[in-house]
């Protein structure tokens, strides 16, 4: 298209490749372009990165030669950003220069340089696309620029002005003006629309992910200064030690490339929240992005794939890079992930060598194995993730560690709440190491093993009570095991650990408990008022019950609990499967898609009742077995070793044994308020009291 332009007032319209001449009425001459790409290719840009957009304008005024590059963002009254303004003292736009570029879609006077006008700098773009993402910061976009301009008299510096909106994404126009500015340059001007959010830009970390993207190139050319917000941009500030080269494991077709690709990784002393690998050309300069953000809780840092075939990628090229480059690119993914874990370990060991010296490291140098070493490893990792965050010393720095250990050990639940409460962990922080812990499954590891050996150390302490036939004798069905069998469902299948009653079927379950299994048995939550005419706690039977439902049924657990001292024959099992039937045949549950378990669970049973629970092709201790509903006869002991061998494997792995002082100790701690009395006192207490009883007696 040619550059000259209507000096009577008039305005060229370039349709698809053409120009229509309009008029305009006293105002500098004006060019409006509509761009043969529909608005959809145009549009795609307002869902690009907020980050990557500024870099975009950034890297504009750079290949312009600017030295100086400001970016700014305006606020109204309520602190809401109005417009983000790029202001840089390049070389500028004439208005012929404007329209050549603004023109069509793809094109630009870069296309055929490797370098900035004079040779000066590497030229970062080279496909027309870099004005565009600025749709990603808002919808009304302005360009004011002033550059020399030859003429017959020598030189003058001339103006002109680019306007592109949003609503109207292939219109253009390019009008020329007075300069605005005394010497060459431009200043973008992007206005925000009211409510549109820029969270990314005012981050506390938004001027840290800028230099990342910049960073080679700042480095390579010192003397330019990029600002934002009025902050100067300088890697030097951010980057721990020097950017490392990671050799790649290259594929054959890759091998003659020449320098071959590699990833360099670039350590911050900050967190970046973006944190994809940039796709750079052999110099570092980013391109473009590729994948989904890395996620370490340990390490921040940006990997910068490099490689002279990347240059001149435009955005359509980056969309299809996995499929043209995958080997390539999974070659520097097991890169960078080979070196996190080699760096990650070297942080980590270096923190906890701090941690001894100051002597607040929290376990001893004694080899650990099962358990106590898993939580020793996430130890390490969590405080490692959480160092920048601890005290710098004193007591209060010994608390947070101490804090730290005290989660993992009993409570891994509590970690995160712990970092974000007492150490103030950014949410970005504890979200990066809460992907790092779930990826290894440390903590899940860690609450696993607390829950098997909770398990275990259960099962011992109920077969401690059940063996002895003292502490059998008195253990009270109403206060003490119904409290502790509820608190461990687990035993009749790990999915009814977290039900609940169903208190709709109380009603229900009532209206058949007298008729079927006789006074003696009371619904769990009607314990407390049975009592004996002396007012003592009443000897029953306890009825509880569970419900859980999904989209397509529902499943019912009823368990009679049967005193210790009720041995189970006939009548008790008649009775159960009569209780079974009366409430399956109830009007309200009949027809229901529902499956129901009734367990009679007992201390022991008659020789009366085995051929019943002790059927061929059945599963020991199932009595009845129909489609809605199954009746159990099981003793504690059964029961007890089913729940064993479940948690065999695990107890094998963690090299745990629930020794009679660990499961006592553990009743103690978890079930004092519901295990007799002589088992509930330590032994300091029973010496305390022996010798007084002993006195009363010779009184």
């Amino acid at each position: 298209m040619s550059g000259d332009h209507n000096t009577e007032g008039a305005a060229g319209m370039a349709v698809g490749g053409g120009r229509v001449e309009l008029p305009v009425q006293g105002r500098q001459p004006l060019t409006e372009f509509e761009l043969s790409v529909g608005e959809r290719k145009i549009l795609q840009f307002k869902r690009k990165p907020q980050i990557t957009a500024v870099a975009e304008l950034v890297w504009n005024a750079l290949d312009a030669n600017a030295t100086d590059v400001e970016v700014e963002l305006r606020r109204s009254s309520m602190t809401a950003i109005t417009d983000v303004v790029v202001t840089d003292n390049g070389h500028g736009m004439t208005p012929e220069r404007a329209r050549n570029a603004f023109q069509s879609y793809g094109t630009t006077w870069k296309t055929s340089r490797t370098h900035t006008e004079g040779g000066e700098r590497i030229l970062h773009g080279r496909n027309g696309e870099g004005r565009l993402f600025a749709f990603a910061l808002g919808d009304q976009l302005t360009w004011e620029s002033a550059a020399w301009e030859s003429n017959d008299f020598g030189e003058e510096l001339v103006g002109v002005r680019i306007r592109g909106n949003a609503d109207h994404a292939t219109i253009w126009q390019v009008e020329e003006t007075e300069p605005t500015r005394e010497k060459p340059g431009t200043a973008v001007r992007i206005s925000v629309p009211q409510g549109k959010p820029l969270s990314s830009l005012e981050r506390d970390d938004a001027a840290a992910n800028l230099t990342a993207k910049l960073a080679f190139y700042l480095r390579a050319y010192p003397h330019v200064r990029v600002t934002y917000e009025g902050r100067r941009l300088d890697p030097s500030d951010i980057i721990v030690g020097e950017p490392i080269d990671l050799e790649l494991d290259l594929p054959e077709e890759y091998v003659g490339e020449d320098p071959p690709p590699v990833v360099t990784f670039v350590e911050w002393n900050k967190r970046m929240s973006d944190r994809k690998m940039l796709i750079c050309n052999a110099d570092g300069i980013a391109l473009g992005e590729h994948g989904s953000e890395w996620s370490d809780g340990i390490i921040s840092f940006t990997p910068y794939l490099r490689a002279n075939l990347f240059n001149g990628l435009s955005v359509d090229d980056l969309h299809g890079l996995t499929m043209a480059h995958s080997g390539l690119l999974d070659a520097a993914v097991k890169a960078v992930q080979k070196h996190l874990a080699v760096r990650g370990a070297q942080i980590s060991a270096e923190v906890v060598r701090q941690l001894k010296t100051e002597g607040i490291y929290p376990y001893d140098d004694q080899p650990a194995t099962g358990a106590l070493a898993i939580e020793r490893q996430t130890f390490d990792v969590v405080v490692t993730a959480a160092r920048h965050a601890l005290p710098n010393k004193g007591a209060a720095r010994s608390l947070s560690v101490n804090l730290i250990r005290t989660a993992l050990e009993s409570s891994p639940g509590d970690l995160h709440a712990i970092l974000k409460k007492v150490l103030a962990l950014s949410d970005d922080d504890r979200r990066h190491l809460k992907n790092l812990l779930d990826s290894t499954d440390l903590t899940h590891v860690i609450g696993a093993a607390t829950t098997v050996t909770n398990r275990l150390n259960f099962i011992q302490a109920l077969r401690k009570i059940l063996a002895d036939e003292h502490l059998r004798k008195n253990l009270r069905e109403v206060d003490q095991l119904h409290p502790m069998v509820n608190k461990n469902l687990w035993l009749f299948g790990e999915d009814w650990h977290m039900t609940r009653s169903e208190m709709g079927l109380t009603n229900v379950l009532q209206a058949h408990l007298e008729d079927h299994l006789g006074g003696d048995v009371v619904l769990e939550h009607e314990l407390e008022p049975v009592t004996q005419p002396d007012g003592r706690s009443g000897r029953v039977d306890i009825l509880m019950f569970r419900s859980r439902r999904d989209d397509n049924s529902t499943e019912r657990l009823v368990i009679e609990l049967k005193r210790p001292t009720v041995k189970v024959g006939p009548k008790e099992l008649a009775q159960i499967k009569g209780y079974a039937e009366a409430i399956i045949d109830d009007p309200q549950y009949s027809g229901v898609n529902c499956k129901w378990r009734f367990y009679l669970v007992t201390y022991d049973y008659s020789d009366k009742i085995l051929r019943d629970i002790r059927q061929k092709d059945r599963p020991a201790g199932l009595a009845v077995v129909q489609e809605e509903y199954e009746v159990w006869v099981k003793s504690w002991g059964e029961i007890l070793d089913a729940g064993e061998r479940k948690l065999r494997f695990f107890q094998e792995q963690l090299n745990y044994e629930a020794t009679d002082d660990r499961v006592t100790q553990h009743l103690r701690e978890s079930y004092s308020h519901f295990i007799p009395d002589a088992l509930a006192q330590t032994q300091d207490e029973s010496e305390e009291t022996e010798p007084t009883a002993i006195s009363e007696q010779e009184k």
